[in-house]
């Protein structure tokens, strides 16, 4: 199947290796996103050398396994290395042979994948690493180095933000996120899947956007069937895939999963402090964790002007994990058999759709923005809940901007045309009546209904400035 999407990120790669000095290239991102997949589609049979971190590997396992890439490109050593620094010393010898493979213009392509899992327990392969690159990196023009990981976290602290030998050495950073909703509809139709933008926004609802999972996906089936034979029966291939994902983006450690179940359960979002409060976890520790879940994307922090002090606030924005935690954890509040079952109870079931969107769209802000117009804008984005124990209000997503107006978005994930009563704009004009004496806001308060399906008819919609459909997502 060819590749999908990715442009931004192909167009990059493709400018390093035409560059006339030597790059160094950092792609990270979460398990499953098509990271490796990435980089064998855009250099195809380039690659001057590769090898592959092994999970779990101690450093004779490392090495070992180094040894048998190198042997597999000419290495004639009977022996494997000692040692990192022996390592990349006949990894330079290799390289600088008359026979190496070169690409189009001219760069000799070193793609190191699940960089993280070469550095085990007193290992020197950094050092050897930084070693290598200060000497070779800055003395010849023609190397792309590419390094992949989905340890996100240990990526950004050890390399991209690192001090030492390999501080401000990195040349190119990609971030691959998960597909939009675009990319999976340009996914589902080279599949043949033939599915609707609906059923294709609610596959992203549950699957979140990672290609690996949608290429398991049996296009002759229903999505229903999918996500039953995906997750819910007996020795489902992704029935434990969440707890794999936070181990292979992040630490081995049960703090970001109390996090998270913390997250779940919180819709609209909760304080930072009071998360931490709440789960007993030291500031130290807690804080480390939450910017962890941040920089992977899991978690989206915002800053709550209108209370004193400024507090931050959490809120959970994966779509799989949230599917986790509401289905398959131990602990979930919606543990069932399968997934029709849990769609015959009506309400819980548009309870959870609705959550699941108001995330999708949060994830496609930009989208979101383009269509009222204001890409260029800055923003400021976030779920806004009430203080008031009574007649509060909620706001499924708040757009605070700098050109002096606010917009406030009403979320709804219909499966018809929503019809306004007299008695939803009351609440809507309840809403914004709320937020303007809570947080007093002096920007211009804007309406905006963010539905699936659109608006049925122009009944009591005068207050409502802007509609946008699931089209301007896909968008």
């Amino acid at each position: 199947m060819k590749i999908i999407g990715r442009r931004n990120e192909i167009l990059e790669l493709e400018r390093c290796e035409k560059t006339k000095k030597s790059e160094l290239v950092c792609v990270y991102g979460r398990r499953r996103v098509g990271k490796t997949y990435l980089i064998e589609q855009t250099f195809a049979n380039y690659f001057a050398f590769r090898a592959t971190g092994v999970e779990g590997g101690n450093k004779t396992v490392q090495l070992e396994s180094f040894y048998q890439r190198l042997k597999e490109v000419g290495d004639t050593n009977k022996k494997r290395p000692g040692n990192w620094f022996e390592a990349f010393s006949r990894l330079e010898k290799i390289l600088d042979s008359d026979d190496i493979i070169c690409s189009a213009h001219g760069k000799r392509i070193v793609f190191f994948d699940e960089f993280p899992w070469f550095v085990t327990a007193k290992s020197d392969f950094l050092m050897a690493f930084g070693e290598f690159w200060n000497r070779c990196g800055t003395v010849n023009n023609d190397l792309l180095f590419i390094i992949c990981g989905s340890a996100t976290s240990w990526i950004i602290q050890n390399i991209l933000e690192d001090s030492g030998s390999l501080y401000d050495r990195v040349t190119c950073q990609i971030f691959l996120r998960p597909f939009s909703l675009k990319e999976t509809e340009q996914f589902m139709i080279d599949g043949n899947f033939g599915w609707s933008r609906r059923q294709i926004a609610e596959a992203q609802m549950v699957f979140g956007g990672l290609p690996f999972f949608f290429d398991l996906l049996n296009p002759d089936e229903s999505l229903t069937w999918n996500i039953n034979n995906l997750c819910f029966n007996q020795h489902a291939l992704l029935r434990n895939e969440s707890r794999k994902l936070l181990e292979a983006t992040l630490k081995k450690s049960p703090v970001y999963d109390r996090i998270m179940e913390c997250l779940s359960r919180n819709r609209y979002g909760i304080s930072k402090a009071g998360c931490q409060e709440g789960l007993g976890i030291s500031q130290g520790t807690f804080t480390r964790a939450v910017d962890d879940l941040v920089k992977c994307g899991y978690v989206h922090e915002s800053k709550d002007n209108y209370i004193k002090g400024h507090p931050l606030r959490l809120q959970l924005v994966d779509p799989f994990l949230l599917f986790h935690y509401n289905f398959l954890s131990k602990r979930a509040p919606e543990r069932v058999k399968n997934f029709e079952e849990y769609k015959a109870d009506t309400g819980k079931y548009m309870n959870w759709r609705g959550h699941a969107f108001e995330v999708l769209c949060l994830y496609h802000i930009e989208q979101i923005k383009k269509a009222l117009g204001i890409s260029g804008v800055k923003t400021n984005e976030y779920s806004w809940i009430s203080s008031k124990k009574a007649g509060g209000a909620q706001i499924d997503l708040v757009i605070e901007r700098a050109d002096g107006i606010t917009n406030l978005c009403e979320e709804k994930f219909t499966d018809t045309p929503l019809s306004i009563t007299s008695k939803d704009e009351e609440e809507l004009l309840n809403k914004i009546e709320v937020f303007k004496q809570e947080t007093k806001k002096k920007n211009a308060l804007k309406l905006v209904m963010i539905s699936a399906e659109g608006i049925k008819g122009s009944a009591h919609t005068e207050h409502i400035t802007k509609v946008l459909t699931l089209d301007d997502l896909f968008d």
